[in-house]
Parts: C-alpha cells; structure tokens; sequence
C-alpha cells in the first residue's frame, strides 16, 4: 500500500486506520494474501493494531547535493 495519510487537523479521528484497512480489504478480496507498506514511525502503532508485523526497515537518500 503506497501513499495515504492524514491532513493534521483530521489526526486523531480513525481516519487512516479507515482507509488503511478498507485498502487492506479490497486487497484481500481481489486474492491477495500479503500486502507491504512503507510507512513513518508514526504509522507503526496502526498498523501493528490492524495485524501487520514489521519485516525490516528501509533507508530513504536523496541523490545530489
């Protein structure tokens, strides 16, 4: 699941926990038995609630400077 979140002043409300697993469940009803999530720190607790285990970690870089 790539991309969602909440806008600050909606924080709070269950608003991307909602989308989180409506997502999920569309996922499963199409067949899919896995799903991935790049997520902050901030999402962990949600997402732990909503049944995903972390696997590992990933290290954002950006090119140039």
């Amino acid at each position: 699941l790539w991309g969602g979140g909440t806008a600050p002043e909606w924080r709070g409300k269950g608003i991307y926990r909602a989308l989180v697993a409506y997502r999920a469940a569309i996922a499963a009803e199409r067949g899919y038995r896995y799903l991935q999530v790049d997520a902050t720190d901030d999402s962990r607790p949600i997402l732990e609630r909503l049944g995903f285990t972390r696997l590992s970690t990933t290290t954002p870089y950006v090119y140039g400077a």
